[in-house]
């Protein structure tokens, strides 16, 4: 079996000197700030929920959460950093991240968690004036968009240094949303998350971080390992192919590229995915294909694990996607990028 001038395989879509110079990084967004972690050092991405508060604590702390069945204090940057403070919404993110060195766990808050997403080095550059032990590894600097690189480890040693900027609060309730409705909610998000983590066997429970996304309202979840990148399809241009499949929605290119699009919904022998505003191409990260999934829209990185996972086989594409698991009421379903490359409807005769 040979393909065709489609050329799906191919030897990579970055070279092996770029690749090692790309780091992956989780970006969030604090007010109009945009900053990124290294993603290598990110535990677990959750909503917010209701938090412990024993006692008095510092004013950069907004409460404790069990992680790993020991308690981790959950940082608010505004406060570290002195800007104005906010009252965070149910839309809030909780980042637990890990020191390398020293492996301790904390957490910080923030509006949104945007992206994970790899870097160019070659854009990320230093800030003037910014000494060692900076709470800053840098800057990156694209088309108007400013992310700043954040140094976990020396934003706790700002932390320790500049205790005395901080006063001891009884409660920290004015940064929450306090109506009844949205305090039942953090109060459920709390006995889910708990629940889950009592049920795991294992010692430790196993995580995967991914990112989940929507074509037409059908949610989806893809291992972030399986991602090379996102790229917004906006007013891109197509270049439809005759005489193939109808889930081969054209080849589109990237960078330089030309990226085979599969459309996904097609492909599972249901209706065509139309392009839309929000319409994102999930790049695949395989050394063999060029191919990108159409998706209607990203929704949001998040973690699982293993006691979320139902079972069972979904509408009996055991190939493609053979599970699913429920995450908050919602049902996603697990996309096997490892399967789906092994497809023979792939090699184009």
């Amino acid at each position: 079996m040979q393909q065709n001038n489609l050329q799906i395989q191919t030897n990579g879509f970055l070279s092996e000197k770029e690749e090692s110079e790309n780091k992956n990084y989780t970006i969030f967004e604090l007010g109009e700030k945009k900053y990124a972690i290294e993603t290598k050092n990110v535990l677990e991405i959750n909503k917010i929920m209701e938090f412990d508060y024993p006692n008095k604590m510092p004013s950069y702390v907004l409460g404790l959460i069990q992680f790993d069945q020991s308690p981790i204090g959950v940082i608010d940057l505004r406060e570290v950093f002195k800007t104005d403070r906010v009252v965070y919404d149910l839309n809030a993110k909780i980042i637990i991240v890990q020191i390398d060195k020293t492996k301790e766990n904390i957490a910080f808050i923030c509006d949104r968690v945007l992206d994970i997403t790899k870097l160019p080095s070659a854009k990320i550059h230093s800030i003037p004036y910014q000494e060692n032990g900076s709470i800053y590894n840098g800057l990156f600097i694209d088309k108007g968009e400013n992310i700043y690189i954040l140094n976990v480890e020396n934003i706790l040693k700002y932390i320790d240094k500049n205790l005395a900027k901080y006063e001891y609060q009884k409660s920290p309730d004015n940064y929450f949303v306090n109506d009844e409705k949205s305090l039942n909610v953090l109060r459920e998000r709390r006995k889910f998350t708990k629940k889950v983590k009592q049920d795991v066997q294992a010692p430790k429970p196993l995580y995967d971080m991914g990112v989940s996304f929507m074509i037409n309202d059908v949610k989806y979840y893809i291992n972030m390992a399986s991602v090379k990148e996102f790229y917004k399809v906006n007013n891109s241009k197509f270049i439809k192919l005759p005489s193939v499949p109808e889930y081969i929605y054209g080849l589109i290119n990237i960078k330089g590229e030309y990226i085979t699009v599969l459309d996904i919904r097609s492909f599972f022998n249901n209706s065509n995915t139309m392009i839309k505003e929000k319409s994102t191409i999930i790049i695949i990260n395989s050394k063999e294909y060029k191919l990108g999934i159409l998706a209607d829209e990203i929704c949001e990185s998040m973690n699982i694990d293993f006691e979320e996972i139902i079972q069972n086989k979904l509408q009996k594409q055991e190939e493609n996607v053979n599970l699913e698991f429920v995450k908050d009421g919602e049902i996603y379903q697990i996309l096997d990028i490892d399967q789906l490359l092994k497809d023979e409807r792939l090699t184009i005769c």
